[in-house]
């Protein structure tokens, strides 16, 4: 794998991937913003060949795969040669209905990887109204900068880096100055956050989490309240969870979402444990 250096080596690629491909695949939908950052903080690289992309995101001490391939023989042709994929810790998502991930699934496990987790997309439309006040004087507020590092632990602390694509530092800065992460304090303690992004009509929540000192307070209630309270213009809500995960699947059915049917199997391969 070679450091990509600018956006247009992404799409680029892409495009010439996909302009002669008889069965495009691909687990690939970049965002030029995202990609752009990635690539500021030297996080993204690339593997070019015959008929197939293949690009490699830096998060922690693993990577992301994205592929783009002609068609799904190629891309298992090619998958045999990298050698990154048996001296790098590495997973991969597969993103979209069940029936139409089975031949990637099959092909991906033959290049190594494994089942590791499954997530679930989860939806909600305006029309659910918003949920019953909290009780409790809790303020929720917006990050500070000074927030970062607290944020990092809690959400380290609360997730699997390998299934739920952690953000990075300067994911949580940038959010920070977007607006887009919500917090509860006790004092100078950070207690709990909501992170989420909003585009036009469609917010996303990322994460959602309360420090383990913190529940059973209502924390977590009070922050999807205002979350949804600020979002009245939204018309669709969207979030990922573990689909095993029964209590957060729960929780989100309270507050009006419902599977819609789009799943993320995540794969990685042996070095990962």
């Amino acid at each position: 794998m070679a450091p990509i250096n600018t956006v247009s080596q992404v799409f680029d690629a892409i495009r010439a991937v996909k302009s002669a491909a008889p069965a495009f695949c691909t687990n690939f939908f970049p965002i030029e913003r995202k990609v752009q950052a990635w690539i500021d903080h030297g996080e993204l690289a690339g593997d070019l060949r015959d008929g197939t992309a293949l690009f490699f995101r830096k998060d922690r001490d693993f990577w992301h795969l994205y592929f783009c391939a002609a068609s799904p023989g190629t891309l298992e042709r090619e998958l045999i040669s990298v050698k990154s994929l048996k001296t790098e810790r590495m997973v991969v998502d597969l993103v979209g209905n069940e029936a139409a991930l089975s031949e990637l699934l099959v092909l991906l496990k033959q290049a190594g990887f494994r089942r590791y987790s499954q997530l679930q997309r989860m939806a909600r439309s305006p029309e659910s109204g918003l949920p019953p006040a909290s009780t409790g004087d809790a303020v929720v507020t917006n990050a500070e900068p000074a927030d970062r590092e607290a944020i990092v632990d809690l959400l380290d602390s609360s997730f699997d880096r390998y299934a739920d694509q952690l953000p990075a530092r300067h994911e949580i800065e940038a959010a920070i100055a977007g607006r887009q992460m919500l917090a509860i304090k006790c004092g100078e303690v950070l207690a709990a956050v909501l992170f989420f992004e909003t585009q036009g009509l469609t917010s996303t929540i990322r994460y959602w989490a309360v420090a383990e000192s913190f529940r059973s307070r209502r924390f977590g209630a009070t922050l999807m309240r205002g979350y949804l309270q600020a979002h009245a213009a939204v018309r669709r809500f969207i979030l990922w969870v573990v689909a095993t995960n029964e209590n957060a699947v729960q929780k989100y059915q309270h507050y009006g979402y419902a599977p819609d049917g789009l799943v993320d199997h995540v794969l990685a391969n042996q070095l990962i444990p």
